[in-house]
């Protein structure tokens, strides 16, 4: 995939603010000066999973890529939940996100995003057994549960409408109920038959689907999708603006030389299909119209 050039590379893209110059505020101190400090999740497989003091997934290797591409060579990883993250980068508790983060007009208000690097339609993890489910409307009077913070999170939405718009992409009657993270919704699902399904993006519930000990327990419904599509981006505090245009810089060459095979590593069984990058790599033009907006252009 050739990528547009970023707008890091230009000056302006119509924008008199001067948010999109290459040069930085001479205030601005850049977060690469020193050790970075990521935050992660640690309990998804496919994109993050720990053993010991190690972490391995799809994210784990961006990050390294990420370090190969910027100024930064020296950095941490530690777990974060969804519902802390824009506390925890607002906090200086961590200098990126690099988490299933989904970009969000709500989020991007408290934090920066840099361009997508994955994107993913939502959709239900059921259990392997479950043979009620077939269409969404068969989900009136079930138990559904999502991350609290996350996109299909109501208490997580921009706005009393986009809360609404959360509640209503179930249907008629099913309130999803939270919990801390995924794992333990689908752990919840599995051993204690507390939920019927799990609501996320799909690529988060394949992996679940896919990694021991869930895939002898678990499926996604392939024909039900759910809410919006969702873009996967860097998180990083405000006032940071040159080091996200650098990140964006970086990432446009993971994504024209490295997604793929990074893909194939992490997501085999999806790997198999043929439209695997046309499903979850974001396309030319959805990377363009994410980068106007990204490294805090909106930002008043």
């Amino acid at each position: 995939m050739a990528l547009p050039a970023t707008a890091c590379d230009s000056q302006g893209d119509g924008d008199d603010s001067g948010k999109q110059s290459s040069s930085p505020s001479p205030s601005e101190e850049s977060i690469f000066d020193s050790s970075v400090s990521v935050g992660v999740k640690k309990g998804q497989p496919g994109f993050n999973t720990k053993s010991g003091y190690d972490y391995a997934g799809f994210e784990t290797a961006l990050v390294q890529r990420l370090s190969d591409y910027t100024p930064f060579k020296d950095y941490d990883l530690g777990d974060l939940p969804s519902l802390q993250r824009e506390k925890i980068l607002r906090g200086g508790g961590k200098d990126l996100v690099v988490a299933t983060y989904s970009i969000t007009p709500r989020r991007d208000k408290e934090v920066d995003f840099t361009v997508p690097y994955f994107k993913s339609d939502q959709g239900l993890l059921v259990a392997k057994d479950e043979d009620r489910i077939k269409r969404l409307q068969d989900l009136k009077g079930k138990r559904v549960c999502t991350a609290s913070g996350s996109t299909s999170d109501p208490g997580g939405a921009d706005d009393d409408k986009a809360a609404k718009e959360v509640r209503q992409a179930l249907g008629e009657g099913v309130e999803p109920l939270t919990r801390d993270d995924y794992k333990q919704c689908v752990q919840d699902l599995i051993k204690g038959g507390n939920f019927d399904a799990v609501w996320t993006d799909k690529i988060v519930l394949e992996g679940f689907a896919h990694a021991k000990p869930y895939a002898d327990h678990v499926r996604v419904l392939p024909d039900i999708t759910v809410g919006k599509r969702q873009y996967y981006g860097v998180g990083l505090r405000e006032g940071h603006s040159e080091d996200c245009r650098k990140l964006n810089r970086a990432l446009k060459e993971f994504l024209d030389k490295d997604w793929p095979t990074t893909f194939r590593s992490y997501f085999p069984e999806l790997a198999e299909k043929q439209d695997f990058v046309q499903t979850y790599r974001p396309s030319p033009g959805e990377y363009a119209d994410l980068e106007r907006d990204s490294c805090g252009a909106n930002d008043d």
